[in-house]
C-alpha cells in the first residue's frame, strides 16, 4: 500500500509541477530536465474556424497550434516575457501566434563573429509523434528592415540573395526539414528530439556585397529572431501529413554558430 501512495505523490507533484522526466535515449542532452515550455504543432485536415485569440501572458491558451496537415501554414512570432500560444488557430488569415523570450544573441557574420554573443539563453527541440509516414518543413523569415545589417558588412552596396518567405520577407537559407521530421515505421518509430535552436531561432542571409574596387564578395549572416535588424518574424509551417510535431523549450544555451555551414551553399 505504501509503494502506492508514493507513485501517486509522485506523479501528482510532476503534475503539478510541470516537470516531466527526462528519459533516457530520446535525443535530450542531459541537462535538459525539469520544467520546460511543451508546444504540439498539431496537422488536422479541416480548418478550425472557432477564435482561439488569448491576450495576456504566461501560458495563454496552451502549448497547442493547429496547423493544415497538408500545405503552409504561418506561425507568427512575437517578443514577450515568457512562452504563451496567443492564438491557436493557423488558419486563420493572420495565422498562429507565439510568443517567446528574448534569445539573448547577437546577428555576426559567419567566419568572423568577433565578440558576438552565440550562446542562446535558452533551446528549441523537436520530435514527431503521431501515425508514421508524415514529416515537415519548417523555415524561419522576416522581413529586413537594415540592409546595412547594423554596419556588420562594409561595402557600397550589398544585395540579399535569399528567396522570399512564402507568406513575405525573407527565408533563412537554412530549414528544419525532412530528416528530422519524418515519422518514421518500425515499433516507436522515429521519436528522438533534435535541437533547433539554430533554425527555429535565427534566419541565415547570404548576402553579396560589392567592394570599392569592384570586386564581389558572399557572405552570410546569421540574425537573431526579434532583433533589430529584422521584423514581422514567423514560421513557416509547409506539412507533408504530420499529424504532431512536439517541440520543447528548455532554459540551457545553444551555440548557434555550430550549425554554420550546414545549409550546403543555399
Amino acid at each position: 500500500m505504501k509503494k502506492f501512495v508514493v507513485i501517486a505523490l509522485a506523479v501528482t507533484l510532476v503534475l503539478t509541477l510541470g516537470v516531466t522526466p527526462v528519459l533516457a535515449g530520446n535525443g535530450l542532452p542531459d541537462e535538459a530536465k525539469g520544467k520546460h515550455f511543451n508546444l504540439n504543432i498539431i496537422g488536422v485536415s479541416n480548418p478550425k474556424k472557432a477564435d482561439m485569440d488569448y491576450a495576456g501572458s504566461g501560458n495563454g491558451g496552451g502549448g497547442v497550434i493547429f496547423v493544415a496537415l497538408d500545405g503552409h501554414s504561418k506561425i507568427n512570432l512575437v517578443e514577450g516575457a515568457d512562452y504563451a500560444v496567443l492564438d491557436k488557430n493557423a488558419f486563420d488569415s493572420d495565422g498562429a501566434l507565439l510568443q517567446l523570450p528574448d534569445l539573448g544573441l547577437d546577428p555576426y557574420v559567419v567566419g568572423d563573429k568577433g565578440g558576438a554573443d552565440t550562446i542562446s539563453d535558452y533551446s528549441v527541440f523537436v520530435r514527431p509523434l503521431g501515425k508514421p509516414g508524415g514529416w515537415a518543413t519548417i523555415t524561419t523569415c522576416a522581413d529586413l528592415v537594415d540592409s546595412d545589417f547594423a554596419g556588420l558588412l562594409s561595402g557600397k552596396f550589398v544585395k540579399v540573395l535569399n528567396k522570399e518567405g512564402y507568406f513575405g520577407g525573407f527565408a533563412s537559407v537554412e530549414q528544419v526539414g525532412m530528416d528530422i521530421t519524418l515519422r518514421t515505421n518500425g515499433k516507436n518509430g522515429k521519436t528522438q528530439f533534435t535541437n533547433v535552436t539554430a533554425e527555429l531561432l535565427t534566419i541565415v542571409f547570404k548576402v553579396e556585397v560589392e567592394l570599392a574596387d569592384g570586386s564581389i564578395i558572399i557572405d552570410y549572416i546569421r540574425v537573431p529572431i526579434f532583433d533589430d535588424i529584422i521584423q514581422g518574424e514567423y514560421w513557416d509551417y509547409d506539412n507533408h501529413n504530420l499529424k504532431l510535431l512536439q517541440v520543447r523549450f528548455y532554459p540551457i544555451g545553444t551555440d548557434v554558430s555550430l550549425d554554420d555551414g550546414t545549409w550546403n551553399n543555399e
